[in-house]
């Protein structure tokens, strides 16, 4: 079986394997293996189960013991310890089966395993497998607690690593689909439109209806400027990270120069106090030109247009207002969504090349509608963070997900570092502590828990097994007493450690009663 380890060395190499950039499979190969040696196992597997289509299959095993993993047959999920632990969504142990009342259970017969130790693995909320220790023969002792919980955070970290490999396949395939369709469209259907369009001119001077050929004539063109900012994008995906210092208040006013002879009955006027110095890439102007157009375009037939540049906390914040109607519905929706809109008319590609190349300076893009008219407001950090370009929507919305989560609990939420420090703690927790969010940041936990719990104990134990969960008496600052149940759990991000706790002070009270 090889050379067995502790859990605790086992965990900090697990930590070690998960953060080097080798694929999902050596990751996670190295990880069920680091699981066998720690829990004594002969295997590890990670297990994919499709219900829907009753396959049950391991994906990845350990190279150790690998040929006890080739069985006769497929299974019907429901006939493995598997099928089990899927069902009841929690960690399903054995010890000893055949003792444990399995011996003539299929499950038992199809692997003959007696020792087993399997957990849920949940892919985008929905059971993806399991991922499991077996022996052929079985245990002298049950698992222990710190066993079940590191096979538990061992689950857990092999649920992010393929949550972020489904997500980078995606992402692969969605940006070589997106190369494909704009090379057809920069290609094929931008040189078939300007053939269309120079037998359009020549079919237009034997026509004596002027006006339906320049209506005929304007479509095209409209088609030829949408077949650009298709390949604007392309161009943008590819495009470089490194950004240059510029003025921006010189780069708007030269955009509005241009603008302003385009459109000549348009007014457009530029609002700032001194020059405004930032680093952008160098498509930024692109995204400028394209909602200031934008404005102009949809504002009547004497547009009125105000641009106002102004420093804000670590940034720069661009405002451009008009008079017109408002932004179309389909329009909006792309700011609000992040996502494309069906592009009916040939209209939204622009204001989608101007929010990607925003969300690429790790800025963001809003609208804001009334009876005045529209007021477009884009702002560019000035130092974003690494990686702006794979975060935008999805990203934005676990975060809003998570705070409203981590807010509106009834359970106190704390965050600690490796000191054991407060670093962040929800409103529910300052009820507890009876102090409120900003005196509790920086204090240790251990000061607001009784002397008589055994404190650096339960923590040595939270480090080395990844989880723990027990029952604390805690010492408010404002002069109440609780019993708090809490379960911790060990570098949800390496260095920070989260601990759940439910106020059961009422129940202890009864439980107390109940017994005198």
């Amino acid at each position: 079986m090889g050379t067995t380890i502790s859990i605790g060395e086992a965990r900090q190499q697990l930590h070690e394997t998960l953060r080097t950039d080798r694929p999902f499979d050596e990751k996670a190969r190295t990880a069920l293996e680091l699981g066998r040696r720690s829990l004594g196992a002969d295997g590890g597997l990670l297990v994919r189960i499709d219900r829907e289509n009753n396959h049950w299959e391991p994906v990845i095993t350990t190279d150790i013991a690998a040929e006890s993993f080739s069985f006769s047959h497929d299974p019907d999920p429901g006939e493995t310890y598997c099928g089990e632990t899927i069902d009841h969504n929690t960690p399903f142990v054995l010890h000893d089966s055949a003792n444990q009342g399995w011996a003539d259970d299929p499950a038992f017969e199809f692997c003959e395993f007696h020792t087993y130790l399997g957990v849920p693995l949940i892919l985008n909320e929905d059971a993806y497998g399991t991922v499991c220790f077996v022996a052929k023969e079985p245990r002298s002792e049950p698992f222990g607690n710190a066993e079940t919980w590191f096979a538990e955070h061992l689950t857990r970290l092999l649920e992010r690593e393929l949550e972020r490999k489904h997500v980078e396949a995606e992402l692969t395939n969605q940006t070589n689909l997106a190369t494909v369709l704009n090379r057809v469209l920069r290609h094929n259907l931008r040189n078939d439109i300007s053939v269309i369009r120079g037998y359009t001119e020549l079919m237009a001077e034997q026509l004596d209806d002027e006006p339906v050929a320049e209506t005929v004539l304007a479509h095209i063109d409209d088609l030829i400027k949408l077949s650009q900012k298709a390949r604007e994008l392309e161009e943008l995906i590819s495009a470089s990270s490194e950004r240059q210092y510029t003025e921006i208040t010189s780069l708007v006013e030269n955009i509005v120069g241009t603008i302003s002879d385009e459109y000549p009955s348009s007014s457009i006027s530029v609002e700032y106090d001194g020059e405004i110095r930032i680093g952008v890439l160098r498509n930024f102007d692109r995204a400028i030109e394209e909602l200031v157009e934008n404005a102009v375009k949809h504002s009547g037939d004497s547009p009125r247009v105000t641009i106002s540049i102004e420093t804000v906390a670590n940034g720069v914040e661009i405002r451009i207002s008009d008079d017109g109607p408002g932004l179309p519905d389909h329009e909006a929706k792309v700011l609000a969504d992040g996502k494309e809109t069906p592009l009916a008319h040939g209209t939204g590609l622009g204001l989608w090349l101007a929010y990607w190349i925003i969300m690429n300076h790790d800025g963001s893009l809003d609208s804001t509608v009334t009876n005045d008219g529209t007021t477009m407001t884009i702002s560019v950090p000035e130092k974003p963070t690494v990686g702006a370009q794979q975060q935008l929507t999805e990203l934005t919305r676990s975060r809003d997900k998570y705070k409203a989560a981590f807010q509106e609990a009834n359970e106190a939420i704390v965050i600690v570092d490796d000191n054991g420090r407060i670093m962040d703690a929800n409103p529910a927790t300052s009820t507890v502590f009876g102090l409120d969010h900003q005196k509790l940041m920086g204090r240790p936990i251990a000061e607001f828990l009784s002397d008589d719990f055994e404190f650096k104990t339960e923590w040595r134990e939270l480090l080395e097994t990844g989880g723990e969960r027990d029952i604390a008496p805690v010492l408010g600052i404002d002069g109440v007493d609780r019993v708090l149940e809490y379960s911790a759990t060990a570098d949800i991000i390496p260095g920070q450690h989260l601990f759940v706790g439910r106020d059961v002070t009422e129940q202890e009270k009864r439980r107390q009663d109940s017994r005198s």
